[in-house]
């Protein structure tokens, strides 16, 4: 083996810089991984747009475990392992609670000098899932997916309710399919722009695709919907999804059955991650609005049988596969044509 590998840094706006940099050495507890693949996720994008120093880049993150550090036991030299981008410590008192999903003090990879945009990167035992019966363009689905499954669990999807995803990039594309799965009755599908991501919605499980721009959220003629106990309620869902930025959410707020619940992770920042929503309206309407963060990442084993067993179309939601050295044109490409772009995976 090389002592030196390929890693990438970025830098605003949109500046990428390959360098040849030492191979990590492995440390008790922790395993060298050969990366196979690293996709590009939307914070990505956010890096690039603000990074003021060179920075390393990468979360989705699939490879071979080449060497295992003293006192691994998880994992063999040669398993093919998925990185969960944080995992949780096992002994905190969230973790003593049976709360892993609220534990912020698990080992990570993030203090690392390089991250996923690299041929190898670090990572600790308790973070690697081992698996098989996958090609590298199925796994490096598994961490987005599990985001989008953490959305559908936080909004207590059930068998019947009628749901809106709202942004129909690979992780609302991924929950449309699962929703599909799960036994949503009807699944309407929200995009800004006309273009592949809808047509992508369709073939995942969406009985209804629109644009945004050509029916507002709140305009759209969804079905009446019963209430318990009282009449049917005219064109509202039951639950929401929503993976666009914070803005579109009081209007997805409008479309709430009685007691409905909306599910977010769509982030912005400065002025537009601040959202404004008539609170009595809210509070009648017996509404929940729940906050998605799928941190440390959950559900990887779940995750990677459902890919297994043909629930996600990889197919559907990568767009592009592209070798480290067009790292920069893969985020240029992300940024100007979003419409038609979706996930974009790196291998090195």
């Amino acid at each position: 083996m090389s002592e030196t590998m390929r890693a990438a840094f970025v830098k605003a706006p949109f500046q990428v810089q390959l360098r040849e940099v030492p191979i990590p050495e492995v440390k008790p507890g922790w395993i060298l991984v050969k990366v196979e693949a690293c996709g590009i996720c939307g914070t990505d994008l956010h890096t690039l747009r603000s990074a003021s120093d060179w920075s390393p880049l990468g979360h989705e993150i699939v490879g071979v475990a080449t060497k295992v550090g003293a006192g691994v036991r998880s994992v063999r030299e040669g398993d093919k392992v998925a990185l969960e981008s944080g995992s949780f410590c096992h002994t905190c008192a969230a973790c003593r609670d049976g709360r892993v999903d609220l534990c912020n003090t698990g080992p990570n990879y993030w203090s690392n000098p390089t991250l996923g945009f690299a041929e190898y990167i670090l990572a600790p035992e308790e973070g690697a899932v081992v698996f098989d019966g996958l090609e590298w363009e199925q796994a490096v689905l598994v961490e987005p997916m599990g985001v989008a499954l953490d959305m559908v669990y936080t909004a207590d999807i059930r068998p019947g309710h009628d749901v809106l995803v709202v942004g129909m990039g690979p992780i609302g594309l991924m929950a449309v399919a699962l929703v599909r799965r799960v036994g949503a009755g009807r699944v309407y599908a929200a995009h800004s722009r006309r273009g592949r991501r809808m047509e992508a919605a369709k073939a995942m499980g969406a009985d209804e695709v629109f644009c945004t721009q050509e029916w507002p959220i709140s305009c759209f003629p969804y079905r009446k919907r019963r209430v318990a106990g009282g009449a049917p309620r005219e064109h509202v869902v039951d639950r929401a999804l929503v993976t666009a930025p914070p803005r579109v959410i009081p209007e997805t707020l409008q479309v709430l059955n009685y007691g409905g619940i909306l599910s977010f992770i769509g982030i912005d920042w400065g002025e537009g991650q601040k959202i404004t929503i008539p609170a009595d309206d809210f509070h009648f309407n017996k509404a929940q609005l729940r906050a998605s963060f799928a941190s440390p990442a959950l559900y990887f084993p779940t995750c990677l049988q459902m890919l297994r067993d043909g629930w996600i179309a990889s197919d559907l939601v990568i767009s592009h596969v592209m070798p480290l050295e067009r790292l920069e044109e893969a985020f240029i490409l992300l940024r100007d044509d979003s419409a038609n772009t979706l996930k974009v995976v790196i291998k090195p």
